[in-house]
């Protein structure tokens, strides 16, 4: 099949949706598919075997680290291609062009990767919180699916109203992430070589809707430990100031082999966000065997059974988070005994079973590794 991929986040910028792009093109690309991706620019123009077209962009003023791409006229020139599909996964300026200009006869879906109308709520963005929601429900009507990242996002939006709805999760990459990872070197790096204490370990974008203020309070009620905030963006300055004097080790990005080790010699790990729609570094903390701990009634709280994979705290209190971790730290055996069954539980995510679906929404009645070969194929 000739298919498609439009994302307004891509390689090299870091996070779970330019992840999620790049591993569905990566797949296709194994399993015998043509894919062309459209994202914004700068960046290489091929990517394990799929060509990338970058569009012009410009960084967005209240996020450097996001950029906008405005070459929209060569988007939905390519979204009015010959493909036999066409996958969006963001409701930016690249995701919704391409979305809105597909033709009819050609079968789009919709992965549901960012609730944006809530990330603009968190930005004070209210007025533009209507016209986002209206985007995303003309996106959910073109398309022959929307799928959902977990069964929590997929209830809300059919409260909401939108048609077509599927739970598809994502997938995580366990030769890369497993508890085998762990590394004495990089627990001394995490922890300003205080390798004993105990190390609590946060993952992501250092921005607003990550809740990272909450974790200002651990030190009070735990004032031995060592907390590793990996990864950077609009709120690190201030962050840094906020926990400054603190034990407290800011690493910025880290990638492949670093991060997986990063994950397996913590401790624990915090994820304070309410907002996100998956967590993929979640998914990535459980696979190398540490014990999560989560905000009850959120995504990201689907993939952590509580009290079998790590632990669930209420929304709004952050006092809540220190006491799940304390209770984390004090047993040993209970943290060992989570840790293996996260492990267990994330080798049920596979990347390859969750592309396989899009095969098959694409093209109904294709097994996902079939390609199609000429009649007169050696003659």
């Amino acid at each position: 099949m000739r298919v498609l991929v439009a994302t307004d986040s891509f390689a090299p910028k870091i996070d779970g949706v330019s992840d999620t792009a790049a591993t569905i093109a990566r797949v296709l690309v194994r399993l015998g598919h043509t894919v062309r991706v459209v994202a914004p620019g700068p960046g290489p123009g091929m990517l394990d075997g799929a060509r990338v077209a970058r569009l012009g962009s410009v960084p967005l003023p209240l996020y450097p680290e996001l950029r906008l791409g405005w070459e929209l006229d060569r988007a939905v020139r390519l979204a009015r291609g010959r493909w036999d599909g066409v996958i969006v996964l963001t409701p930016g300026p690249v995701g919704a062009t391409v979305a809105l200009a597909v033709p009819r006869g050609t079968r789009l879906l919709h992965i549901y990767t960012t609730d944006m109308p809530r990330y603009l709520q968190t930005y004070g963005m209210h007025r533009l919180v209507g016209a986002a929601e209206f985007l995303l429900r003309r996106m959910a009507e073109r398309s022959v699916r929307t799928l959902c990242p977990t069964e929590f996002v997929r209830e809300e939006l059919a409260r909401r109203g939108y048609p077509r709805l599927e739970t598809w999760g994502r997938g995580v990459d366990t030769g890369l992430f497993h508890p085998g990872r762990r590394s004495e070197a990089m627990r001394a790096r995490l922890t300003g070589g205080e390798t004993g204490k105990p190390l609590v370990l946060f993952v992501g974008r250092l921005a607003k809707e990550k809740r990272l203020d909450a974790l200002a309070g651990l030190f009070d009620e735990l004032p031995s430990i060592r907390l590793a905030l990996v990864g950077d963006g609009p709120e690190r300055a201030r962050l840094e100031g906020l926990f400054a004097g603190k034990p407290v080790t800011f690493t910025g990005y880290l990638r492949g082999v670093e991060l997986a080790e990063a994950f397996a010699s913590a401790d624990v790990f915090v994820f304070p966000s309410e907002t996100d729609t998956f967590g993929q570094v979640v998914l990535q903390a459980m696979a190398c065997g540490v014990p999560s701990v989560v905000v009850g009634g959120s995504a990201p709280a689907e993939l952590v059974p509580a009290g079998v994979c790590g632990l669930h705290v209420a929304p709004g209190r952050p006092e809540a988070l220190a006491g799940a971790i304390r209770r984390l730290l004090g047993d040993e055996g209970m943290r060992r005994s989570m840790g293996l069954a996260a492990s267990e539980h994330a080798r049920r995510f596979s990347w390859e079973a969750l592309v396989g679906r899009l095969v098959e929404l694409i093209a109904p009645g294709r097994a996902p590794g079939q390609v199609d070969v000429p009649r007169d194929f050696g003659k």
